[in-house]
């Protein structure tokens, strides 16, 4: 609650109305918004600043490799496919 009301500046009311599922789509967007992409321009910059002394072509992830780069991928497979199974095993349960 801290980081919704005190650093995102949400009201109570919007925060107490958000699923866990729909928290978690703002937490991320923030994150993208506050601290990913003022990283990711940086490295953009960094890439094209060493662009011109470098023999072969540079991508950013070259440069620097951000910790976002591989989990990103990881955790949205591995995620669905939870909520795949436990869909799957509720439906069980339910008799369907």
């Amino acid at each position: 609650m801290g980081l919704a009301v005190g650093a995102m500046g949400m009201s109570l009311r919007d925060f107490c109305s958000l699923t866990p599922e729909e928290f978690r789509a703002v937490v991320d967007e923030w994150q993208s918004v506050r601290v990913r992409q003022p990283w990711e321009q940086t490295r953009l910059l960094a890439c094209c600043l060493l662009q011109p002394w470098s023999r072969k072509t540079l991508r950013p992830t070259d440069v620097i490799r951000l910790p976002w780069d591989k989990k990103e991928d990881v955790r949205k497979t591995s995620g669905a496919q939870s909520t795949r199974s436990r869909f799957e095993e509720m439906r069980q349960k339910a008799g369907m």
